[in-house]
């Protein structure tokens, strides 16, 4: 996912700026880190004032010690506001207790990096999911303070719950339906099969996936079969007809209509639905056969009545 690439390259800039985070604030020699200094000091508090997390230093007794100026973006407070405060002050209640045990745990081990996600109070009195990494650098000569680098998370936990919900909605449509939804790839090798499969076939669903459906086609019917995989494959939309046996090694019929499915502009393999047709194809063999035999017996008695 996009959003995983820019985690990615945000944390590795991150990295490098932790080592010189105490060089841009009030630290050692009581420099301040307003102050302009030449070379890759500029260079490094210009990143972390632009960086799009939030960046903060605490004390060992976890009071702030430093800010970045994005703190106005994703909290509303001004950076000034939250200087010296206590950060747990802005988690939600039910989250205080986890976040304060994992960060009295990682006091006394250097360089312990902690990925945790919580709800934080925005200036608005509104909650947002923010995710922050700590990096424990107290024992660092440079830094003697615990880094932590906080984002807005909200919109992507939106984001990955409706897709729960979409696919959980998808799922138990698939498994609900009374045809069967089904997955191959370019090699007619079965990715997915639902549950209705046991219905119809006799298998389960995990005895088939993995497997090349063709094992299963009527050996008359493969032929036929292999040449419509091939035409759906290349983009030909055409519901076909033809034989497969069961688990118990009875013959069934059945009826596939496919599309193909890309994944990355490629042709991956195709998704379609399978009904069982046994009950229609047998009835009208049998109604055939009926109307076979009823012509032939007028045949039989027009022949009577002229040789009489």
């Amino acid at each position: 996912m996009e959003a995983e690439k820019v985690d990615g390259r945000i944390e590795a800039e991150l990295e490098e700026l932790r080592r010189r985070v105490a060089e841009l604030e009030e630290a050692r020699g009581g420099r301040r880190a307003e102050e302009p200094r030449h070379g890759e000091d500029h260079y490094f508090r210009k990143l972390i004032e632009n960086a799009y997390d939030l960046i903060l230093v605490l004390n060992q007794d976890g009071s702030i010690r430093y800010v970045s100026p994005s703190a106005r973006r994703i909290t509303g407070y001004e950076p000034e506001e939250l200087m010296h405060k206590d950060p747990f002050e802005f988690v939600h209640p039910d989250d205080v207790g986890v976040l304060l045990e994992r960060f009295r745990a990682g006091l006394d081990e250097p360089g312990k990096v902690e990925r945790v996600t919580y709800r934080a109070r925005h200036r608005n009195g509104t909650w947002f999911v923010a995710e922050a990494v700590t990096t424990n650098l107290l024992h660092d000569p440079y830094v003697e303070g615990i880094v932590v680098n906080i984002r807005d998370v909200t919109a992507f936990r939106r984001v990955e719950e409706e897709l729960r919900r979409s696919e959980e909605r998808y799922r138990l449509l698939v498994e609900n339906l009374n045809d069967v939804v089904f997955t191959v790839d370019t090699e007619g090798t079965l990715t997915y099969i639902s549950p209705a499969i046991e219905r119809i076939s006799g298998f389960r669903c995990e005895e088939l996936v993995g497997q090349p459906f063709m094992r299963f086609v009527h050996p008359e019917d493969l032929p036929g079969v292999a040449g419509s995989f091939r035409r759906t494959l290349g983009g030909a939309l055409e519901p076909y007809e033809f034989r497969v046996i069961d688990g118990e090694g009875k013959v069934r019929y059945v009826q596939t209509s496919s599309r193909p499915y890309e994944e990355n502009g490629v042709v991956a393999g195709l998704i379609g639905l399978m009904s069982e047709i046994t009950d229609r194809v047998q009835a009208e063999e049998a109604r055939r056969r009926s109307e076979e035999s009823f012509r032939s017996m007028i045949r039989r008695n027009i022949q009577y009545y002229r040789s009489s």
